[in-house]
Protein backbone atom coordinates (compact mmCIF):
# COMPACT_ATOMS: atom_id res chain seq x y z
CA UNK A 1 0.00 0.00 0.00
CA UNK A 2 1.74 2.82 -0.96
CA UNK A 3 2.18 5.78 0.99
CA UNK A 4 0.71 9.29 0.30
CA UNK A 5 1.75 12.45 0.65
CA UNK A 6 5.82 13.01 2.01
CA UNK A 7 5.06 16.34 4.32
CA UNK A 8 3.87 15.83 7.59
CA UNK A 9 2.18 19.58 7.88
CA UNK A 10 1.21 18.57 11.62
CA UNK A 11 2.30 16.80 15.00
CA UNK A 12 0.29 15.33 17.38
CA UNK A 13 1.67 15.46 20.80
CA UNK A 14 0.69 12.72 23.38
CA UNK A 15 0.92 11.28 26.24
CA UNK A 16 1.43 7.32 26.32
CA UNK A 17 -1.54 6.92 28.25
CA UNK A 18 -5.01 8.42 26.91
CA UNK A 19 -5.97 11.93 27.73
CA UNK A 20 -8.39 12.70 30.53
CA UNK A 21 -12.19 13.66 29.73
CA UNK A 22 -11.28 17.30 30.32
CA UNK A 23 -8.08 17.36 28.42
CA UNK A 24 -8.27 18.67 24.10
CA UNK A 25 -5.16 17.50 21.81
CA UNK A 26 -2.09 19.48 21.78
CA UNK A 27 -0.78 20.45 18.05
CA UNK A 28 2.45 21.70 17.76
CA UNK A 29 4.54 22.05 14.78
CA UNK A 30 7.07 18.97 14.07
CA UNK A 31 10.12 19.34 16.73
CA UNK A 32 12.91 20.98 14.88
CA UNK A 33 15.80 17.80 13.62
CA UNK A 34 12.91 15.14 14.58
CA UNK A 35 13.47 11.95 13.01
CA UNK A 36 10.91 11.57 10.21
CA UNK A 37 8.91 8.56 10.38
CA UNK A 38 8.01 6.23 7.38
CA UNK A 39 6.27 3.24 6.83
CA UNK A 40 9.46 2.12 4.82
CA UNK A 41 11.33 2.70 7.72
CA UNK A 42 9.00 1.29 10.23
CA UNK A 43 8.78 -1.70 8.19
CA UNK A 44 12.85 -2.90 7.73
CA UNK A 45 12.72 -2.41 11.65
CA UNK A 46 11.01 -5.46 11.37
CA UNK A 47 12.21 -9.32 11.30
CA UNK A 48 11.01 -10.83 8.71
CA UNK A 49 9.39 -13.73 10.02
CA UNK A 50 6.67 -11.37 11.46
CA UNK A 51 5.51 -10.89 7.83
CA UNK A 52 5.53 -14.91 7.11
CA UNK A 53 1.91 -16.23 6.15
CA UNK A 54 1.48 -19.69 8.02
CA UNK A 55 -1.74 -21.35 6.27
CA UNK A 56 -1.24 -23.78 9.27
CA UNK A 57 -1.24 -21.17 11.75
CA UNK A 58 -3.99 -19.59 10.23
CA UNK A 59 -6.16 -23.11 10.12
CA UNK A 60 -5.31 -23.43 13.83
CA UNK A 61 -7.36 -20.47 14.65
CA UNK A 62 -10.27 -21.33 12.26
CA UNK A 63 -10.40 -24.62 13.65
CA UNK A 64 -10.63 -23.91 17.39
CA UNK A 65 -12.98 -20.98 16.76
CA UNK A 66 -15.35 -23.28 14.83
CA UNK A 67 -14.85 -26.00 16.92
CA UNK A 68 -16.06 -23.71 20.28
CA UNK A 69 -19.18 -22.78 17.82
CA UNK A 70 -20.03 -26.44 16.85
CA UNK A 71 -19.84 -26.87 20.76
CA UNK A 72 -21.99 -24.29 21.49
CA UNK A 73 -24.45 -25.02 18.99
CA UNK A 74 -24.32 -28.84 20.09
CA UNK A 75 -25.32 -27.74 23.67
CA UNK A 76 -27.91 -25.78 23.02
CA UNK A 77 -31.58 -27.61 24.18
CA UNK A 78 -34.99 -26.21 24.14
CA UNK A 79 -35.35 -26.48 28.04
CA UNK A 80 -32.12 -24.34 28.63
CA UNK A 81 -32.42 -22.48 32.04
CA UNK A 82 -32.05 -18.87 31.24
CA UNK A 83 -29.01 -18.05 33.06
CA UNK A 84 -27.41 -20.90 31.13
CA UNK A 85 -29.21 -19.38 27.82
CA UNK A 86 -27.41 -16.10 28.81
CA UNK A 87 -23.90 -17.98 28.97
CA UNK A 88 -24.58 -20.17 25.63
CA UNK A 89 -25.68 -16.83 23.68
CA UNK A 90 -22.74 -14.89 25.09
CA UNK A 91 -19.68 -17.19 24.35
CA UNK A 92 -20.87 -18.13 20.89
CA UNK A 93 -21.83 -14.14 20.33
CA UNK A 94 -18.07 -13.65 21.08
CA UNK A 95 -16.60 -16.49 19.38
CA UNK A 96 -18.83 -15.58 15.96
CA UNK A 97 -17.13 -12.27 16.03
CA UNK A 98 -13.57 -14.03 16.39
CA UNK A 99 -14.46 -15.99 13.20
CA UNK A 100 -15.19 -12.69 11.74
CA UNK A 101 -11.49 -12.11 12.73
CA UNK A 102 -10.40 -14.94 10.98
CA UNK A 103 -12.47 -14.06 8.10
CA UNK A 104 -11.08 -10.57 8.33
CA UNK A 105 -7.06 -12.14 7.65
CA UNK A 106 -8.66 -13.87 5.10
CA UNK A 107 -9.98 -10.40 2.84
CA UNK A 108 -6.83 -8.35 4.09
CA UNK A 109 -4.53 -11.48 2.48
CA UNK A 110 -2.75 -12.57 5.33
CA UNK A 111 -4.74 -15.67 5.97
CA UNK A 112 -2.46 -17.43 3.54
CA UNK A 113 -0.56 -16.71 0.80
CA UNK A 114 -2.81 -18.53 -1.71
CA UNK A 115 -5.53 -16.61 -3.02
CA UNK A 116 -8.17 -19.24 -3.53
CA UNK A 117 -7.93 -20.53 0.13
CA UNK A 118 -8.56 -16.92 1.20
CA UNK A 119 -12.06 -16.42 -0.70
CA UNK A 120 -12.97 -19.48 0.20
CA UNK A 121 -12.32 -19.85 3.97
CA UNK A 122 -13.06 -16.09 3.70
CA UNK A 123 -16.32 -16.96 2.28
CA UNK A 124 -17.20 -19.62 4.91
CA UNK A 125 -16.24 -17.45 7.93
CA UNK A 126 -18.35 -14.25 6.76
CA UNK A 127 -21.14 -16.67 5.02
CA UNK A 128 -21.65 -18.25 8.61
CA UNK A 129 -21.98 -14.66 10.44
CA UNK A 130 -24.14 -13.52 7.17
CA UNK A 131 -21.49 -10.86 5.77
CA UNK A 132 -20.62 -10.61 2.02
CA UNK A 133 -16.91 -11.05 1.77
CA UNK A 134 -16.00 -9.52 -1.29
CA UNK A 135 -18.28 -6.45 -0.79
CA UNK A 136 -16.92 -6.48 2.74
CA UNK A 137 -13.56 -6.67 1.85
CA UNK A 138 -13.86 -4.15 -0.84
CA UNK A 139 -15.11 -1.20 1.29
CA UNK A 140 -12.69 -2.31 3.94
CA UNK A 141 -9.44 -2.02 1.85
CA UNK A 142 -10.99 1.73 1.03
CA UNK A 143 -11.00 1.83 5.22
CA UNK A 144 -7.62 1.19 5.71
CA UNK A 145 -6.27 3.13 2.27
CA UNK A 146 -7.78 5.77 3.40
CA UNK A 147 -8.27 6.03 7.28
CA UNK A 148 -9.23 9.25 8.82
CA UNK A 149 -9.16 11.08 5.72
CA UNK A 150 -12.03 13.01 5.99
CA UNK A 151 -13.87 12.60 2.44
CA UNK A 152 -12.42 9.17 1.43
CA UNK A 153 -12.51 6.98 4.42
CA UNK A 154 -15.51 4.29 4.95
CA UNK A 155 -17.28 2.50 7.43
CA UNK A 156 -18.02 4.22 10.88
CA UNK A 157 -18.90 7.73 10.48
CA UNK A 158 -17.88 10.54 12.22
CA UNK A 159 -20.29 12.70 15.18
CA UNK A 160 -20.33 16.01 13.00
CA UNK A 161 -21.80 18.83 14.75
CA UNK A 162 -24.06 19.56 11.58
CA UNK A 163 -25.45 16.19 11.58
CA UNK A 164 -28.95 16.14 11.31
CA UNK A 165 -32.21 14.35 10.58
CA UNK A 166 -31.64 10.42 10.17
CA UNK A 167 -28.06 10.83 10.01
CA UNK A 168 -28.51 12.51 13.58
CA UNK A 169 -30.73 9.94 14.90
CA UNK A 170 -28.19 6.67 13.70
CA UNK A 171 -25.44 8.45 15.63
CA UNK A 172 -26.97 9.31 18.56
CA UNK A 173 -28.54 6.27 19.88
CA UNK A 174 -26.65 3.15 21.52
CA UNK A 175 -29.59 1.31 21.69
CA UNK A 176 -29.37 0.89 17.80
CA UNK A 177 -25.67 -0.67 18.63
CA UNK A 178 -26.66 -4.49 18.21
CA UNK A 179 -28.82 -3.14 14.50
CA UNK A 180 -26.56 -1.01 13.38
CA UNK A 181 -23.62 -2.81 11.63
CA UNK A 182 -25.60 -5.62 9.43
CA UNK A 183 -29.10 -3.86 9.27
CA UNK A 184 -27.90 -0.33 8.93
CA UNK A 185 -24.39 -0.64 7.53
CA UNK A 186 -23.67 -3.47 5.07
CA UNK A 187 -27.66 -4.44 4.36
CA UNK A 188 -29.32 -0.80 3.85
CA UNK A 189 -25.75 0.45 2.85
CA UNK A 190 -25.93 3.71 5.11
CA UNK A 191 -23.30 5.44 4.48
CA UNK A 192 -21.48 3.20 2.09
CA UNK A 193 -23.42 1.48 -0.06
CA UNK A 194 -25.19 -2.06 0.37
CA UNK A 195 -22.98 -4.62 0.21
CA UNK A 196 -25.80 -6.84 -0.49
CA UNK A 197 -27.33 -5.22 -3.68
CA UNK A 198 -24.87 -5.08 -6.73
CA UNK A 199 -26.13 -2.23 -8.00
CA UNK A 200 -25.19 -0.38 -4.74
CA UNK A 201 -22.90 2.62 -5.19
CA UNK A 202 -20.18 0.64 -3.44
CA UNK A 203 -19.38 -1.12 -7.27
CA UNK A 204 -18.47 0.26 -10.35
CA UNK A 205 -17.50 -2.43 -12.38
CA UNK A 206 -19.26 -5.98 -13.69
CA UNK A 207 -16.87 -7.79 -12.06
CA UNK A 208 -17.16 -6.11 -8.68
CA UNK A 209 -21.07 -6.22 -8.88
CA UNK A 210 -20.43 -9.96 -9.97
CA UNK A 211 -18.34 -10.89 -6.66
CA UNK A 212 -21.00 -9.22 -4.60
CA UNK A 213 -23.60 -11.40 -6.23
CA UNK A 214 -21.66 -14.19 -5.33
CA UNK A 215 -21.02 -13.57 -1.65
CA UNK A 216 -24.13 -12.43 -1.32
CA UNK A 217 -25.86 -15.21 -2.49
CA UNK A 218 -23.67 -17.48 -0.18
CA UNK A 219 -24.73 -15.43 2.56
CA UNK A 220 -28.22 -16.19 1.57
CA UNK A 221 -27.23 -19.80 1.36
CA UNK A 222 -26.34 -19.87 5.18
CA UNK A 223 -29.26 -17.79 5.69
CA UNK A 224 -31.51 -20.72 4.28
CA UNK A 225 -30.01 -23.67 5.49
CA UNK A 226 -29.94 -22.12 8.76
CA UNK A 227 -33.88 -21.85 9.01
CA UNK A 228 -34.62 -24.94 6.86
CA UNK A 229 -32.55 -26.70 9.77
CA UNK A 230 -34.17 -25.10 13.13
CA UNK A 231 -37.03 -23.60 11.86
CA UNK A 232 -37.59 -19.96 12.21
CA UNK A 233 -38.45 -19.90 15.99
CA UNK A 234 -35.27 -22.27 17.07
CA UNK A 235 -33.35 -20.02 14.63
CA UNK A 236 -34.36 -17.67 16.86
CA UNK A 237 -32.67 -18.52 20.05
CA UNK A 238 -30.10 -20.85 18.56
CA UNK A 239 -28.42 -17.72 16.13
CA UNK A 240 -30.35 -14.90 16.34
CA UNK A 241 -29.70 -13.80 19.38
CA UNK A 242 -26.50 -14.74 19.73
CA UNK A 243 -25.80 -13.24 16.58
CA UNK A 244 -26.88 -9.42 17.86
CA UNK A 245 -24.33 -10.18 20.42
CA UNK A 246 -21.70 -11.06 17.59
CA UNK A 247 -22.96 -7.43 15.84
CA UNK A 248 -22.62 -5.90 19.46
CA UNK A 249 -18.94 -7.40 19.90
CA UNK A 250 -17.88 -5.97 16.09
CA UNK A 251 -19.65 -2.64 16.21
CA UNK A 252 -17.75 -1.80 19.68
CA UNK A 253 -14.37 -3.16 19.28
CA UNK A 254 -14.48 -1.49 15.33
CA UNK A 255 -15.70 1.95 16.33
CA UNK A 256 -13.52 2.16 19.42
CA UNK A 257 -10.38 0.99 17.73
CA UNK A 258 -10.46 4.44 15.52
CA UNK A 259 -12.61 6.63 17.92
CA UNK A 260 -11.06 8.22 21.19
CA UNK A 261 -11.15 11.96 22.47
CA UNK A 262 -8.11 12.66 21.17
CA UNK A 263 -8.23 11.49 17.47
CA UNK A 264 -8.27 13.93 14.93
CA UNK A 265 -9.60 13.60 11.11
CA UNK A 266 -7.88 15.17 8.36
CA UNK A 267 -8.43 17.04 5.02
CA UNK A 268 -7.02 16.33 1.38
CA UNK A 269 -4.53 18.64 2.11
CA UNK A 270 -3.21 17.33 5.67
CA UNK A 271 -3.73 13.69 4.79
CA UNK A 272 -0.85 10.58 4.48
CA UNK A 273 -0.78 7.80 4.90
CA UNK A 274 1.35 6.84 7.94
CA UNK A 275 -0.47 10.06 9.40
CA UNK A 276 -3.82 8.86 8.95
CA UNK A 277 -3.18 5.07 10.04
CA UNK A 278 -1.46 6.85 13.41
CA UNK A 279 -4.88 7.65 14.31
CA UNK A 280 -6.11 4.11 14.99
CA UNK A 281 -6.11 3.37 18.84
CA UNK A 282 -4.84 0.05 20.40
CA UNK A 283 -7.10 -1.46 23.13
CA UNK A 284 -6.48 -3.35 26.35
CA UNK A 285 -9.81 -4.83 26.94
CA UNK A 286 -8.34 -7.54 29.24
CA UNK A 287 -5.77 -5.57 31.91
CA UNK A 288 -5.47 -8.35 34.04
CA UNK A 289 -4.28 -12.16 31.99
CA UNK A 290 -4.65 -10.51 28.49
CA UNK A 291 -6.96 -13.77 27.76
CA UNK A 292 -10.09 -11.88 26.17
CA UNK A 293 -7.55 -10.31 23.98
CA UNK A 294 -5.76 -13.14 22.81
CA UNK A 295 -8.86 -14.59 22.27
CA UNK A 296 -10.22 -11.89 20.04
CA UNK A 297 -6.72 -12.74 18.21
CA UNK A 298 -5.30 -9.40 19.13
CA UNK A 299 -7.35 -7.62 16.70
CA UNK A 300 -8.17 -5.05 19.63
CA UNK A 301 -4.29 -4.31 21.08
CA UNK A 302 -2.55 -4.69 17.82
CA UNK A 303 -4.37 -2.60 15.65
CA UNK A 304 -2.21 0.16 14.77
CA UNK A 305 0.71 -1.84 13.84
CA UNK A 306 -2.32 -4.20 12.22
CA UNK A 307 -3.47 -0.30 10.00
CA UNK A 308 0.09 0.06 9.43
CA UNK A 309 0.56 -3.55 7.56
CA UNK A 310 -2.79 -4.86 6.79
CA UNK A 311 -2.02 -6.84 3.76
CA UNK A 312 1.22 -8.58 5.28
CA UNK A 313 1.39 -9.23 9.02
CA UNK A 314 -1.44 -11.89 9.76
CA UNK A 315 -3.24 -11.14 13.56
CA UNK A 316 -0.67 -13.98 15.45
CA UNK A 317 2.55 -11.92 14.91
CA UNK A 318 0.68 -8.26 15.40
CA UNK A 319 1.75 -8.25 19.06
CA UNK A 320 5.83 -8.96 18.46
CA UNK A 321 5.78 -6.33 15.99
CA UNK A 322 3.61 -4.19 18.51
CA UNK A 323 6.20 -4.11 20.58
CA UNK A 324 8.64 -3.64 18.20
CA UNK A 325 7.28 -0.63 16.61
CA UNK A 326 6.06 1.10 19.25
CA UNK A 327 8.88 2.91 21.07
CA UNK A 328 9.52 4.21 17.81
CA UNK A 329 6.43 5.78 17.44
CA UNK A 330 6.71 7.33 20.99
CA UNK A 331 3.37 9.91 22.18
CA UNK A 332 2.29 9.16 18.60
CA UNK A 333 1.27 5.79 19.81
CA UNK A 334 -2.16 5.62 21.32
CA UNK A 335 -2.84 2.94 23.83
CA UNK A 336 -6.02 2.68 26.06
CA UNK A 337 -6.41 0.38 28.68
CA UNK A 338 -9.67 -1.56 30.22
CA UNK A 339 -13.61 -2.73 29.06
CA UNK A 340 -14.53 -0.01 27.03
CA UNK A 341 -18.50 -0.13 27.79
CA UNK A 342 -19.23 3.06 28.66
CA UNK A 343 -16.57 4.70 26.67
CA UNK A 344 -19.24 3.28 23.75
CA UNK A 345 -22.03 4.44 25.47
CA UNK A 346 -21.01 7.69 25.82
CA UNK A 347 -20.37 7.74 22.34
CA UNK A 348 -23.73 7.18 21.74
CA UNK A 349 -25.44 9.32 23.78
CA UNK A 350 -27.50 12.24 23.13
CA UNK A 351 -26.00 14.56 25.24
CA UNK A 352 -22.74 12.90 25.69
CA UNK A 353 -21.35 11.72 22.43
CA UNK A 354 -18.29 14.31 21.65
CA UNK A 355 -18.81 16.72 18.19
CA UNK A 356 -16.34 17.08 15.22
CA UNK A 357 -15.39 20.73 14.59
CA UNK A 358 -13.40 21.78 11.76
CA UNK A 359 -9.97 23.33 12.91
CA UNK A 360 -8.97 24.55 9.52
CA UNK A 361 -6.24 21.67 8.04
CA UNK A 362 -7.94 18.79 10.21
CA UNK A 363 -11.16 18.31 12.55
CA UNK A 364 -10.86 17.29 16.24
CA UNK A 365 -13.53 16.56 18.65
CA UNK A 366 -14.83 18.28 21.36
CA UNK A 367 -17.09 17.80 24.55
CA UNK A 368 -20.91 19.09 23.76
CA UNK A 369 -20.01 21.36 26.88
CA UNK A 370 -17.25 22.90 25.00
CA UNK A 371 -18.67 22.60 21.74
CA UNK A 372 -21.71 25.27 23.11
CA UNK A 373 -19.14 27.35 24.50
CA UNK A 374 -17.18 28.16 21.44
CA UNK A 375 -20.68 28.70 19.93
CA UNK A 376 -22.03 31.34 22.48
CA UNK A 377 -18.05 33.15 22.43
CA UNK A 378 -18.66 33.20 18.66
CA UNK A 379 -21.74 34.75 18.80
CA UNK A 380 -20.59 37.32 21.01
CA UNK A 381 -17.23 38.60 18.82
CA UNK A 382 -19.82 38.62 15.69
CA UNK A 383 -22.39 40.97 17.81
Amino acid sequence: MAVGKETQPVNHHRSEEPLLEDETPVVTAPEKGATKLTVGALRKSLPAHVFEKSLAQSMWYFVVDMTVIIACLRSYTDDMSWPLYIVYANVLGLFMWCLFVVGHDCGHGTFSENKLINAVVGHFCHGFILVPFWPWAKSHATHHAFHQHKNKDKSHGWYDASDEGFVKLMKNQPFFIPFLYFFVYLLAGFPDGSHFSPFSSLFNTSRDRTMCAISALVCVGFFSAFVTYWGWEKFLYIYVIPWLIYNFWLYKVTFLQHHADNTVVYSEESWDFLTGGLQTVDRVYDTQTGALDAIMHNITNGHVIHHLFSTSIPHYNLMEATEIIRPQLGNKYMLVKGFPFMELIRHHWYFTRPLMVNRGAIWEFISQEQYFKEQAAAKTAAK
